[in-house]
Parts: structure tokens; C-alpha cells; sequence
């Protein structure tokens, strides 16, 4: 009788076994399929085209860039990813297609984070700055001018980029075309305060005492602090949690769809993988990109920069950006003297346009360019 029960068990647990084995290799088969797909619809097959996945040496040690068009005597666009040390290199074949016909676009991930880090792993000290990392753009752009024979490039910034972007543009005007600002930071701490701000009257007016209470704290605590080692992290990422409760698009892409567009890529590799994961953990990336973090949070306020720029300027933002809010960006886009300027708002977007609506996106850029 026991072993006939123990054969029984033991005839279970295989079959349970072989069921989890042919559904790890249906998945398995499904994701290499979207991705031989994914790589066959964004391979880049013209004659005159670039596509490449490469390392130059930068700032003394050797840097990661994507660089994709159709035609190498296309304009230049080099794109500063967010963060700090968010790079998602690996999605361009989602949100950029459409401007790789008109553009050369490179995607350089920065000192400090994603396929650059782990290129460079024994000689990081963590201790990356602003300063350098401007540096490192500077080497790139004087990289990219002379390969491609260019006087000028076009920058585009996403997010924290957006800070290097303007910084950027404020040091070497004489070398850039345009200015594209996506999800442009303005005075990040002030948009943080901005949009808890915002999501506590919703929450008060649907009777979320708690969820009011809890934005109320985190606004007062940031509004009181000065420089990231006295940042309350826990309060900060509780505010921003239930901002994003009361305050994100219905459009925004979901975190599953994101994960199942990054993992059907054909760019992912398994040092993109790993980079995410340590990244979407707060504590790693504060200790990590901490003076970068600092800056962002505490030192940069656009209002401090010129307001009269020789460059044109352009800003996409979501309609729903409550992470670098579209109100506080309109109020400085008003404020902005230069030969041609123009913002964008993309409804039904947040803080990425490019994967909510690549197509709007794209749109956006072209027309802006094209002009």
C-alpha cells in the first residue's frame, strides 16, 4: 500500500515536472520568437546605414553607444538617457524606428551604470559627478562630429538627461543644432513637491485622509531638506508611491508591458537584465549614483540657467508628467528667448512619451526638426 501511494506521489510529481518543463520552453520559444521578429523588423538593411553596439574610449575608460539610421549623412541625434543611471538602450527598437529613416541616432550609456558599468566594473568608484559626466558628452560629441563629418549634432535629453542636455547646451552652444527636451527636469524637488501637492487635494476630496496625510509629510520633509544624506528615503518613495496612486495616466505603459517589451528586444543582453533589476531597487541606486542624485534633487534649477539661447529648443512633454510636472516646464518654456522654440504635449502620456505614444513622439521630433 506504500508503495503504491509512493509510486503514485513519485508519478505526480513527474508529470508536474515535465508540465513546468514544456511551459518554460513554450515560453522560452515564444519570447526568442517576438524577438527574432523584433530583430528583423528593426535591422537596419540600407547600404548607406549604421547599426552598431560598440565601446570608445571615453574619460579614460571605454563607454557603451547604440548607433542606428538608415543613412550615415543623416543629422546626428545623441540621446542622454534619465536616472540618474536609468539608461534603456535596449528599448530604441520600440520607440525610434520611425526616426532612424531622417536621423543617426546614438544612445550612449553613461559612466556609472547599465553595459558601460559592467565594461568598467573594477576601476568605478561610485563617486561619478555632473562635471564628468559633461566631460564624457563632450568627448562623445567631438566623437560623433568628426566620424560622421558633422559641425553640429542635435541633443535629446529624457528626464535626468535633461539636466546634462541643459547644462550642455549652456557650455558648448557652438556645437549643437537643436535641443530636445523630454520630460524636462525644471526644479526636480519643487516638481516633487508640486504633484504631492496636487495628488493631496484628490485625496482629501475623495476622503483618503490617510493617503493625505502621508503626501503632506512627504512634501513638508523634502521641502525642509537640503542635500540627499538627509533625505528621509523611505517617506520620499512612500510620497511618491501614492502620487502615483492619484496622479498617473491610464496611457502610461504598464511595468509588465515594459518588462515584456525589454525582454523581447533584440538588444537586451543578460548585463541589461541586471543592471535593471539592481537599478529598480532605490537604496542601489542612491548609493550608486548618489552625487548625481544629489544634484538632480538639490543643486540644478533651470531658472538658474540662461533663458536666451543662438540653440532652438523644444520640450515633449506627457500631458500626465507629474514626475517632472508639464505646468512647472510650460512656466519656463514661456520664459525662454531663442530664433525658434516650441513645446509639445502628448495626451494621455506620463513622464516616457516615447513608450506611451512612440508614434506621437516621433512625430514631434520630425516636425520640430524639420522646420
Amino acid at each position: 500500500m506504500k508503495k503504491t501511494s509512493f509510486r503514485k506521489v513519485v508519478k505526480k510529481m513527474l508529470i508536474l515536472l515535465i508540465t513546468l518543463c514544456a511551459v518554460v520552453s513554450l515560453i522560452a520559444l515564444t519570447v526568442m520568437s517576438f524577438r527574432i521578429n523584433n530583430s528583423l523588423k528593426s535591422k537596419i538593411d540600407t547600404t548607406v546605414g549604421v547599426q552598431e553596439n560598440v565601446y570608445i574610449h571615453i574619460g579614460g575608460i571605454e563607454q557603451y553607444m547604440q548607433i542606428r539610421g538608415e543613412d550615415r549623412n543623416n543629422p546626428v541625434i545623441l540621446w542622454l538617457h534619465g536616472g540618474p543611471g536609468f539608461p534603456l538602450t535596449y528599448l530604441s527598437y520600440y520607440y525610434q524606428t520611425e526616426l532612424e529613416k531622417d536621423y543617426t541616432i546614438v544612445c550612449l550609456e553613461q559612466r556609472g551604470c547599465g553595459r558601460t558599468y559592467y565594461r568598467n566594473k573594477d576601476k568605478e568608484s561610485g563617486n561619478t559627478t555632473v562635471e564628468q559626466l559633461l566631460s564624457d558628452t563632450n568627448e562623445v560629441v567631438d566623437y560623433l562630429l568628426k566620424r560622421f563629418g558633422k559641425e553640429k549634432i542635435i541633443i535629446m535629453g529624457q528626464s535626468w538627461g535633461t539636466v546634462l542636455g541643459m547644462e550642455y547646451i549652456n557650455l558648448r552652444p557652438e556645437k549643437v543644432s537643436a535641443y530636445i527636451g523630454v520630460g524636462q527636469v525644471t526644479d526636480f524637488s519643487e516638481g516633487k513637491i508640486y504633484a504631492a501637492t496636487t495628488a493631496a487635494k484628490i485625496a482629501t476630496a475623495s476622503g483618503n485622509s490617510d493617503d493625505a496625510k502621508i503626501l503632506a509629510q512627504g512634501a513638508n520633509q523634502l521641502s525642509e531638506t537640503n542635500s540627499i544624506e538627509k533625505l528621509d528615503v523611505k517617506t520620499i518613495e512612500e510620497m511618491i508611491i501614492t502620487t502615483a496612486k492619484y496622479l498617473q495616466g491610464e496611457g502610461e505603459m504598464s511595468g509588465v508591458k515594459q518588462m515584456f517589451t525589454g525582454i523581447t528586444s533584440p538588444e537586451m543582453s543578460w548585463s541589461d537584465a541586471k543592471w535593471f533589476l539592481f537599478a529598480s531597487n532605490t537604496q542601489n541606486i542612491i548609493a550608486s549614483q548618489n552625487k548625481l542624485i544629489d544634484y538632480m534633487y538639490f543643486r540644478f534649477d533651470i531658472a538658474n540657467l540662461s533663458r536666451e539661447y543662438d540653440v532652438p529648443i523644444c520640450f515633449i512633454q506627457g500631458e500626465d508628467d507629474y514626475i517632472t510636472p508639464t505646468k512647472l516646464v510650460e512656466d519656463y518654456y514661456l520664459s525662454v528667448t531663442t530664433e525658434k522654440k516650441e513645446i509639445v504635449t502628448i495626451e494621455n502620456a506620463g513622464h516616457t512619451p516615447f513608450l506611451d505614444n512612440p508614434k506621437q513622439f516621433c512625430e514631434a521630433v520630425k516636425a520640430f526638426l524639420s522646420e
